[in-house]
């Protein structure tokens, strides 16, 4: 087999006049550049990936939300979302077509609605309470009611609010517990229950509220007594102050009659008159005081007789 022989490259001779290498040159040209294109036919070429150009149509004026204005300064934001609220549930038809089934899958739903819905009305009165109280503390504070024209802080809290001042200070007393519990229960928490904890807040801190809380629910609903046994049992509980012990006094004994005998039995009948009838226990009284001292002169009487007669 013999090598293949490159395709000879025409010369250009020297002189204007001949062109006829010029032709020849043009046409050997021609044809190597026929030969380049059948080769790339026979050989097939990695198709270049299609690229569909995807329009981008314009957001509509009508669909795009306008930004929302930024809130005037002193105006309450509301927290949206707030963790803790149970959204109502959705309605959704029942797939069974036997009624009684169809039935039970809506009773479930009223059932869902009411739970979802005392969930969240204990959990508004918790977020209430220490919304209330961490503005009246501001307020009291910063001693808001001498500019506000009010002599006390008592006077403002009643005209401003309609609580009365010891209403206030619960509140205010309780609020630091109300806090340490808020991401712990959703249970609504009321003034009283929680000033058990105050003094446990005070003493352990936060940390210590929080275990008494889960101790006091282990076995039932949390109550102001569930809630001081937990205390105690958990050490956090400040020891009972025992009233002071006082000394034993004496049994006032009624004074003793020098009677004896049935007459000490009258003194005592008379004695136990007094307390029913002081009137007649006096009269009984005045008149055996009087026959006694009959007695005395009679007897002092016959002794003096007797000693005359001795004479």
């Amino acid at each position: 087999m013999s090598k293949k022989q490159a395709a000879p490259i025409p010369v250009i001779g020297i002189g204007a006049a001949d062109t006829s290498r010029e032709d020849e040159l043009r046409a050997w040209e021609q044809r190597q550049e026929q030969m380049r294109l059948q080769q790339n036919l026979l050989v097939p070429q990695p198709a270049s990936p299609v690229v569909q150009a995807v329009p981008v149509e314009e957001p509509s004026p009508q669909l795009v939300a306008p930004a929302p204005a930024p809130a005037p300064a002193g105006a309450v934001v509301a927290v949206q979302d707030s963790p803790g609220y149970l959204p109502m549930p959705e309605f959704t038809a029942p797939e069974s077509e036997d009624p009684l089934e169809r039935l039970e899958h809506y009773s479930r739903g009223i059932h869902a609605a009411q739970y979802a819905a005392r969930v969240n009305h204990e959990r508004a009165e918790q977020q209430k309470l220490i919304a209330t109280g961490l503005r009246l503390a501001a307020i009291k504070e910063e001693k808001l009611h001498i500019p506000a024209g009010f002599d006390t802080f008592g006077d403002l809290v009643f005209d401003r609010f309609g609580f009365k001042k010891h209403h206030a200070n619960n509140v205010l007393r309780v609020l630091d517990v109300a806090i340490a519990l808020e991401d712990l229960t959703t249970q609504e928490l009321k003034e009283r229950p929680l000033s058990v904890l105050a003094p446990v807040l005070e003493t352990h801190g936060a940390e210590a509220v929080r275990k008494t809380w889960v101790e006091a629910g282990r076995h039932g609903n949390i109550t102001e007594k569930s809630l001081r046994e937990a205390a105690t049992f958990l050490g956090y509980a400040p020891p009972k102050e025992l009233p002071p012990v006082k000394a034993p006094t004496a049994e006032k004994k009624p004074p003793t009659s020098p009677l004896s005998g049935d007459y000490a039995a009258v003194v005592l009948k008379i004695r136990s008159l007094a307390t029913q009838n002081q009137a007649q226990a006096r009269a009984e009284a005045q008149a055996l005081l009087d026959t006694a001292r009959q007695l005395v002169e009679e007897l002092s009487g016959g002794a003096s007789s007797a000693g005359a007669a001795g004479e």
